[in-house]
């Protein structure tokens, strides 16, 4: 019989919007298994988040912004409303798990689970280490986030990760025990696995970018290389999903500019798998990506992908198996991959097989939650 698990999440557990969407497809993949007893969010009333925005302020946007990103009234309210929330529903289950290092729920009397866990795509040394958006790391809210996160840390009895590059910081920058800490992966977010077309058409490189945080996610370097490219192949097209136009950049032949699309709505659905079907090529040259899904979807739908060796990005695709591993914030290697990929139909379509063929057999949901529910059972008391 499969453990008892609940999970927590910070917003509705089976939103596509939440976390990305791993949180729908985690937890339905733990319902697939028989091991979810529920799933629920943690979320406070409004109220706490005005509190936290109000004890954030500071003249700067950006401190601001990252004060209330780490406020304790956040922590604490999303602890106390998530642990009260999960214990409503069984105040002992098998397994508590916390999808992030957000919440502590040590102080929720009368919630007693045999194993407290956590599932996680990054973590704060991760984030500090290899992106730049953190103001000061010295600063007495960030400093007081790596005492928060360690805590949490030393109180789990199981953490499992998307990726060894993970794993390997949880034991060496927090000093958690290894054999606490457990890869598990992740999956692809697709509904129902797709079936890439029969025949794609290679004769005119399309790119596709799927990213909101754009500047993280390399797309100045992929519209750099796309228009050097497009000066050698003239019927050369970006597609750009997530951000909208900016307004002060100038309409540029052969870029479109999709914007958000809702993949809560069918329609939604339908836009992006016509986009992977068309195109030719996927660009996601990330100067930090913990574990993007969206090159997982691509990868899903045999396209070759350009993608950058930060993060656990390596891992997923294999550099030359599933397509080109680049430097991140490096124009011209992306420029070179593009060429690479333009240039050879016979090879772009053996690395879109070859990465369809590493996420079924890799990056599943179901085989996330297979992998859980092992590591789980391995611990239980």
């Amino acid at each position: 019989m499969a453990p008892r698990v609940i999970g927590v999440v910070g917003g509705d557990p089976f939103d596509r919007r939440t976390w990305s969407g791993a949180s729908h497809h985690l937890f339905s993949a733990l319902q697939g298994v028989g091991a979810l007893e529920a799933a629920v969010d943690a979320r406070a009333p409004a109220a706490y988040d005005y509190v936290a925005k109000a004890a954030a302020f500071r003249p700067s946007m950006r401190r601001w912004r990252e004060r209330y990103e780490f406020s304790p009234v956040r922590r604490r309210a999303m602890s106390r409303c998530g642990g009260q929330r999960a214990r409503a529903i069984d105040p002992a289950p098998d397994a508590l798990l916390q999808v992030g290092a957000y919440f502590d729920f040590h102080g929720v009397a009368g919630l007693r689970p045999r194993l407290r866990c956590s599932f996680h795509d990054s973590n704060l040394a991760r984030f500090s280490a290899e992106w730049t958006s953190i103001e000061d790391a010295q600063a007495p809210h960030i400093q007081r986030e790596w005492r928060n996160e360690r805590r949490v840390f030393d109180g789990l009895d199981l953490i499992m990760t998307m990726s060894e590059w993970l794993r390997r910081s949880f034991i060496e920058d927090f000093g958690q025990d290894p054999g606490k800490v457990v890869t598990v992966g992740s999956g692809a977010n697709v509904v129902a696995f797709p079936e890439p077309p029969a025949q794609r058409d290679w004769s005119v490189p399309r790119v596709l970018f799927v990213g909101f945080d754009w500047h993280r996610k390399g797309l100045a370097e992929v519209r750099d290389a796309f228009r050097r490219l497009r000066a050698e192949r003239p019927g050369a097209e970006l597609w750009i999903v997530g951000p909208e136009r900016p307004a002060d950049t100038p309409h540029e032949p052969g870029v479109t500019w999709h914007g958000r699309i809702d993949r809560s709505r069918p329609e939604g659905d339908a836009e992006i798998a016509r986009l992977h079907r068309e195109a030719t090529m996927f660009a996601l040259p990330s100067v930090y990506d913990p574990m993007p899904n969206v090159l997982l979807e691509a990868m899903a739908w045999e396209l070759p992908v350009i993608a950058s060796q930060a993060g656990s990005m390596p891992e997923m695709v294999g550099d030359g198996v599933g397509g080109l591993l680049v430097p991140a914030r490096d124009a011209d290697a992306v420029l070179a991959a593009m060429r690479e990929l333009a240039g050879d139909a016979a090879r772009s379509r053996a690395m879109g097989q070859a990465g369809r063929s590493r996420v079924l057999e890799r990056f599943t949901w179901r085989g996330v939650a297979e992998r859980m529910v092992a590591a789980i059972e391995a611990r239980l008391p």
